[in-house]
């Protein structure tokens, strides 16, 4: 095995959507790897609340989930001739290096980012840094879950939710995937969200494809997305902070030591 390059011709299943998946390919690949992009997921715009845009002052926090949150709340703001950089009059919450780096790409800073990039973690950071009854607006998409929503309303907080942008199930890449999986074509199969898991299942009879799995190693972003496999029987190794980069060098570990490391 070449030491440098320990990914060396192994095959990667990028299941994330095709917009989200090119840095992670290009990570694979500079470490040897080959990846397969089979976007189980494409993501829409969806800029229908214009109600929002009206009163966007009256937010005290603008809170950003995913780095797509910041892209289609950008376009959004791009449609009614709203500068990105006015958002700097807000407090502004990231959850995650990646979307925090999105942001301050456009000119904005970030206040608040949780330790650990979760939901809950990021409710409790706010909830530390605003003062009650703070008006708060949520930047989302369709599948996120309503926790960090749940928990700053427990705290008091008036939240608003924006859905930014829609994802949805893609019927195209079901026959690409199940050929890739009966011709034993990949080596690895990541996942990066729960949708990701869930969309994988809806295509896959797990039972059918017991044996394909079976040779297969699972590598899963987080604790949320590792829980969405457990749901259907699988388990899959987990980096211990939750980013693409580091889910290409735990799967350098497992190449270098073994899949029970």
């Amino acid at each position: 095995m070449d030491g440098k390059r320990p990914l060396l011709g192994k095959r990667v299943l990028i299941t994330r959507a095709k917009e989200q998946s090119l840095k992670f390919a290009r990570r694979i690949e500079e470490n040897g790897g080959v990846p397969v992009i089979t976007p189980l997921l494409k993501i829409e715009a969806n800029h229908n609340d214009e109600s929002v845009m009206k009163k966007l002052q009256t937010f005290d926090s603008i809170v950003f989930t995913s780095v797509n949150g910041v892209i289609f709340f950008k376009q959004y703001l791009d449609l009614h001739n709203i500068p990105f950089h006015s958002l700097n009059s807000f407090v502004i919450a990231a959850v995650g290096i990646k979307t925090r780096k999105e942001i301050e790409s456009l000119g904005v800073s970030v206040q608040i980012m949780p330790t650990e990039f979760i939901a809950e973690e990021l409710a409790d950071e706010i909830a530390n840094k605003l003062k009650k009854k703070s008006s708060i607006l949520i930047v989302r998409g369709n599948l996120a879950r309503p926790v960090l929503i749940e928990h700053l309303k427990a705290e008091e907080f008036t939240v608003t939710d924006l859905v930014v942008y829609n994802t949805i199930h893609n019927d195209e890449e079901e026959t690409i995937l199940k050929k890739l999986l009966e011709e034993n074509k990949l080596d690895f199969i990541t996942f990066t969200s729960p949708s990701t898991v869930h969309s994988f299942m809806k295509i896959i009879d797990k039972e059918k494809y017991k044996e394909y799995l079976e040779k297969l190693t699972i590598v899963s972003i987080g604790p949320i997305t590792n829980n969405a496999l457990k749901e259907y029987g699988l388990n899959g190794f987990m980096p211990l902070e939750y980013t693409t980069d580091k889910m290409v060098e735990l799967m350098e570990s497992i190449c270098n030591n073994g899949r029970n490391m």
